[in-house]
């Protein structure tokens, strides 16, 4: 069966190169910093991040990993730093990518469905949490409008059941006319 929508791994790729742009651009004494995500500051969106991609990895790669690990998030910054950090997840998760069959189905903790569709919550996870960090660290917050795209289209199919968990806040209502960046936000919960 042929992929449908988005390439997965042109995807990640472009999503990992606009965090970690951002990332890098942090700095020490902005860690501390408030974030839109109301009981996390800089520091503890970093850390989600990186457990994010490590448990994505860990779905398509078939292991067995905790879900916890995504919002255990009040540690240090890891040693080697974050940007060091997000590149060892990011190269170990985008080789995983290239080595998947995606239309192949994985287990996941939203059920079971192709590694190709499971991949994208966690990019659209690592789009909206750019824009975080580049909003709570006074960088430019205009994020790719193809990545934007995408986490819309994402959004509308996991925002509802990310509320239910917690993992968004209330729907901020913006008009339909709006930018797929402020939809995609809008609908994470976020003020655009």
């Amino acid at each position: 069966m042929a992929q449908q929508g988005p390439n997965p791994i042109e995807a990640y790729q472009g999503a990992v190169q606009q965090i970690n742009k951002v990332m890098t651009a942090v700095a020490a004494n902005q860690l501390e910093s408030s974030t839109p995500c109301a009981d996390w500051n800089v520091q503890s969106v970093i850390n989600h991040a990186l457990a994010v991609l490590k448990f994505a990895n860990g779905v398509l790669s078939g292991s067995e990993v905790d879900g916890s690990i995504m919002s255990n998030v009040s540690h240090p910054i890891p040693s080697e730093g974050a940007s060091a950090a997000l590149k060892e997840i990011t190269d170990t998760t985008l080789a995983t990518l290239k080595t998947i069959d995606m239309t192949a189905v994985v287990q996941t903790p939203f059920g079971e469905m192709p590694g190709g569709q499971f991949i994208m919550v966690p990019i659209a996870d690592m789009i909206i949490h750019t824009w975080d960090l580049a909003k709570s660290t006074g960088q430019d917050t205009t994020l790719d409008a193809g990545l934007a795209e995408l986490g819309f289209n994402v959004m509308v199919n996991v925002a509802e059941g990310g509320r239910k968990i917690g993992a968004f806040g209330a729907e901020v209502s913006v008009p339909e006319s709006a930018s797929f960046q402020d939809r995609m936000l809008g609908l994470s919960g976020r003020q655009p």
